[in-house]
């Protein structure tokens, strides 16, 4: 039963587009681990640790657009892939999640490896089947733009049938589930212009903040419109829109602090944000509730990151396209792009004035990488860095984790991310690093990958040293990273300063170390550049 059971199971995996599986085996899993020793027709990454597991798988399916699938044993194996499965959810992702399980008898019994695992994931899964003896799932009603969680209860003997090879020939994958948006909750696409028009037709200073774009549709869409309106715009690097030649009249470039200055200043008085949750502070800034600026939220997931303002869930590509209004000269966007320019011209200043400080080394990083290369940029500290000063002249494309915005899991999510025949570059901090020890593991399935892997050492969590004056925050330490590569057998390299050179013939762990003091210079001087002087 278990052995013919499993091969069903995999061979309706198959038919949802699953081509990519994530294993981590167990003794309560066995029945799976035997199958797919000996069936053909996916591509079987091997993993030791569930979490960062999840996390590469994460990975694969945002690369692939279809559903990657990891698979655990029972028991706390399967609370390892919450992360994971809470990220997925938040970026419309449609991962997979397999937990064998021990039959339902045992449940509340206390019995070694045999937690209840049925609601497990939560609210975070749109699917969850628990099967037992040859039970099949359903997908009929998954939408394909959330986890699903398919939890496997196998009695003993685990191992109860002869194996036999087994080959899925032919078929192919999902169409990509990438920019489209099938929610219930969604807006159709004539209804989402109309509403954008009328939010348009205002003459209140706009301004229009850019989030993570999925697909190319939607980026030469999102371009034509921002084009075609004329808004001064703030491209994050996600977008895929930052360093587009023919949006640099309208693009602001001098960083976040713009935005803020521009609300104190009353140059802003409605936001228009497209795609993801921004990383940007004035998000978090236009949640209080003394805040008067409105705002319109246009975006495939159903998620507006904001306690107040208007939320249209809906195929942007769509919707944008079907907009025709142009935007009317405005002196109070000139004003704005023309501080934004002075500033930029500060900031160039400063890079050759600080060539220590962090912001300046992810400067001088960018212009060293090739063009048309993967930058997958961790949270906290390294994606805001990415966003305020990276070069506008290298098109890279430009990878994250912005559902929660967590730390955890970033290594293997890049290795999952990471394209074969191109240079992969990862920016994370120390913490980050620090998170997922186990990350590299993912490399051993994909020798053909060549990472680069950039960590920032600032010594702790710098993000916090100019929130709380409290070292606490921090996480202060002293270690470095070069014992950590040779274990898993890569190159290792200190850098204090970017070479003139950064390609690499392999993988490789670049420890990059900033003059703290060089970096406390800059960002005191960047604050400066905002003050209010009469």
């Amino acid at each position: 039963m278990n052995i013919e059971w499993s091969q069903k199971l995999f061979e309706a995996l198959y038919n949802e587009g699953v081509r990519d599986l994530v294993l981590c085996p167990g003794a309560r899993n066995s029945p799976l681990v035997a199958v797919l020793s000996r069936m053909s027709g996916f591509t079987l990454h091997s993993f030791f640790e569930e979490r960062s597991g999840a996390f590469f798988a994460l990975g694969l399916s945002r690369r692939t657009g279809a559903p990657a699938a990891i698979v655990t044993t029972s028991g706390t194996a399967a609370a390892e892939l919450l992360p994971a499965v809470v990220e997925a959810y938040h970026t419309g992702v449609p991962l997979i999640a397999i937990t064998a399980d021990r039959p339902r008898r045992l449940r509340g019994t206390g019995a070694p490896q045999a937690i209840d695992q049925v609601g497990l994931f939560g609210k975070f899964v749109s699917l969850e089947s628990d099967l037992e003896s040859g039970e099949m799932p359903s997908f009929e009603k998954w939408n394909r733009r959330t986890p699903a969680h398919l939890n496997i209860c196998f009695d003993e003997p685990l191992l109860d049938a002869p194996l036999r090879d087994f080959s899925f020939a032919g078929g192919s994958a999902h169409t990509s589930f990438l920019g489209t948006s099938t929610f219930p909750s969604s807006a159709g696409a004539e209804w989402a212009s109309l509403r954008l028009t009328k939010f348009l037709r205002s003459e209140d200073p706009l301004v229009v903040v850019v989030g993570t774009l999925e697909s190319p549709r939607e980026r030469e869409a999102v371009t034509a419109f921002l084009k075609r309106f004329g808004a001064p715009v703030y491209l994050e690097g996600t977008s895929g829109l930052r360093e587009r030649a023919d949006l640099q009249s309208i693009v602001l470039r001098s960083g976040d602090k713009l935005l803020a200055w521009g609300l104190k200043q009353g140059f802003i008085a409605r936001v228009l944000r497209i795609g993801g949750v921004p990383t940007v502070r004035i998000w978090r800034d236009l949640d209080e509730a003394t805040s008067k600026i409105e705002v319109l939220s246009l975006t495939n997931l159903p998620f507006q990151g904001l306690s107040r303002g208007e939320l249209v869930c809906t195929e942007i590509a769509s919707c944008v396209e079907a907009v025709s209004l142009e935007m009317k000269p405005d002196s109070v966007a000139g004003a704005l792009l023309v501080k934004d320019r002075a500033v930029e011209k500060a900031l160039s200043q400063l890079y050759i004035d600080e060539p220590l400080a962090e912001p300046s080394l992810v400067h001088a990083l960018s212009k060293r990488i090739t063009p048309d290369s993967v930058v997958y940029v961790g949270n906290s500290l390294p994606i805001r860095e990415w966003d305020l000063a990276a070069s506008y002249e290298q098109v890279v494309a430009v990878e994250a984790n912005r559902g929660v915005n967590g730390i955890d899991g970033q290594v293997a999510t890049f290795l999952g991310l990471a394209r074969e025949g191109v240079e992969n570059w990862a920016i994370m901090g120390d913490l980050t690093a620090m998170y997922d020890l186990a990350g590299p593991w993912g490399l051993r399935s994909r020798p053909d990958v060549r990472m680069n892997l950039v960590i920032i050492n600032n010594g702790g969590g710098k993000i916090f040293s100019r929130i709380f004056k409290n070292d606490l925050f921090e996480n202060k330490h002293s270690f470095e990273f070069e014992g950590w590569a040779r274990m898993w057998r890569l190159p290792y390299e200190r850098w204090t300063t970017i070479p003139d050179s950064c390609a690499r013939a392999e993988s490789v762990v670049i420890e990059l170390v900033p003059d703290n003091e060089a970096t406390q210079r800059f960002w005191d001087r960047y604050d400066s550049f905002w003050e209010t002087r009469k």
